[in-house]
Order: structure tokens, then sequence, then C-alpha cells
């Protein structure tokens, strides 16, 4: 469930939750921020049934007192593919780079299972930036064994956007994502096949664009070589005209890096 739960007990004393994906995101009064966080368990809403939570550390689900009073469900443009090709329940699984668990749905989005909590605005979006081959090019989307999305935040830091380890792409904080972003991501584990390091060989074209004063495409592609290299191949799905205007040479190694696999770089 996605959307906004009203509770009220007999003297009138409120509780509102902000719910994503079943998850308590926000609630007032303030002094009750301690649950947020917590699962909501019920299958159900209906005015007058109580809201029960998952207390994660013992079996006991609790039930409160309030009683619901007011349901308002978040609309989801453009999710009928998504509902239409979802499993019809979720599974239990182990989320592999926080150690979460997670009750999960999973579609094959081009025999590309991504798996996700609930029907959401990201997970739409996610599901059409994976069916998107006509963006990303097959030699990125062939790295990719499976994507996830979680609302936890990365173990690295609350900034992560998203990563991947052993072919798995997971997107943290449920936030919403483009072809851009997966473009990005497969293009460090697709460099460490390429040429055995997420960072261009020195005798390579690309290294040769990036010494020749041609400027980087975003501020974070200064950081290094091999995020230089991502952000670039970002650009080239997302907008090929504007990175062939501001960055030609890098294009021009980018384009055939992605159709030529003989090509070194």
């Amino acid at each position: 469930m996605t959307g906004l739960v009203t509770l009220v007990d007999e003297g009138q004393n409120y509780i509102e939750f902000d719910i994503i994906c079943d998850i308590i995101n926000a609630v007032r009064p303030s002094g009750l921020a301690g649950w947020r966080g917590t699962r909501i368990i019920n299958t159900d809403f209906e005015i007058g049934d109580q809201l029960k939570i998952d207390l994660q550390w013992d079996d006991y689900d609790c039930p409160l007192n309030h009683k619901i009073v007011s349901i308002n469900v978040t609309e989801v443009t453009g999710d009928a593919w998504l509902v239409a090709n979802m499993s019809d329940v979720p599974a239990l699984y182990t989320n592999p780079t926080t150690n979460l668990d997670h009750w999960a749905y999973v579609v094959s989005c081009n025999g590309i299972p991504f798996y996700f909590d609930c029907v959401s605005a990201p997970a739409v979006a996610a599901a059409n930036a994976l069916l998107s081959t006509d963006k990303i090019p097959s030699v990125l989307l062939d790295i990719l064994d499976g994507m996830q999305l979680v609302g936890e935040s990365s173990p690295t830091g609350s900034n992560v956007v998203a990563n991947i380890v052993d072919r798995l792409m997971t997107i943290f904080g449920n936030r919403t994502i483009d072809e851009g972003i997966i473009a990005h991501e497969t293009t460090h584990p697709w460099a460490q096949d390429k040429w055995g390091s997420t960072t261009p060989p020195a005798d390579t074209d690309y290294i040769a664009a990036i010494n020749s004063g041609e400027p980087p495409v975003s501020e974070y592609a200064k950081t290094s070589p091999g995020e230089d290299l991502a952000e670039t191949i970002r650009m080239y799905v997302m907008n090929k005209g504007k990175l062939l205007i501001i960055a030609p040479l890098r294009y021009a190694v980018v384009d055939r890096l992605m159709t030529d696999p003989s090509y070194y770089g």
C-alpha cells in the first residue's frame, strides 16, 4: 500500500501515516516518529479496521487501538503494463547488498527480472527504463542478471542512488531512475569485463579523448576516468545530440564501443 492512512481513537486523538510500499515513511504527531521504517502488515484497508504493524523484534504483530477513518491511496500513473505482467503474490527474498528481507513482486523486463516491494511510481519508472531496449545498448543490458528497487539506503551512504553487485543492480531509497542511470551503473561491470578494470587503460582512444582537453560531460565525471566514461555513456543513452556537441571525441569512441565488440576503445 502507498498512500495516507488516518486513525482516530474514541477520544478523537488522531495518527496519520504516510506509507510507501507498506513501510511507514512519516507519521504525525511527530512524537511517534520512532515508527518510521516499520512495516504495515494489513492486506486490506477498510474504514473502521485496525492497522497492524510488524514489531520486527517479535512474532507478535501489534494492532493499533485507533480505528482507520480515512484512506487515501496514491494513484500510480502508467502502471498498466506492470500490473498486468507482475507475479500474483510477493515472495520473500534477502537483499544481497543490505542483507535485509523483502516481500517482493517480480516482473520480467525482456528477460531481466525486476524485483519491487509494491506498485509505485518509482517501480513503474524502473520497469519502463529496463524495457527501453531501443535506448540502452545491448552490450550493457547483457551485463544485468536482475534489478531490484528497495526502500532502504545503501550501506555505503544515503546519497548513493544505485549500484551493481554480482550483476544485480539495486536502486536505493525508492528513488526514481531512468535509462541513463541504468547505463551509468552497467558501464562499470561492462568495463571490468572488457579491460579488467572499471577505468579505461592508458592506451585507449577514450583516455586520449580525456587528455585532449575536451570538457567532461558533468561534474561527477571529473572524479575519475571510470566515472567520466560512465557519465558519457549515460548522456549517450539520454541525449546523443547533446553529447555530440559538447564532447565529439568522447562520442565517437563511445558510439563505436557500444556497437563494435571488437573495438578496443
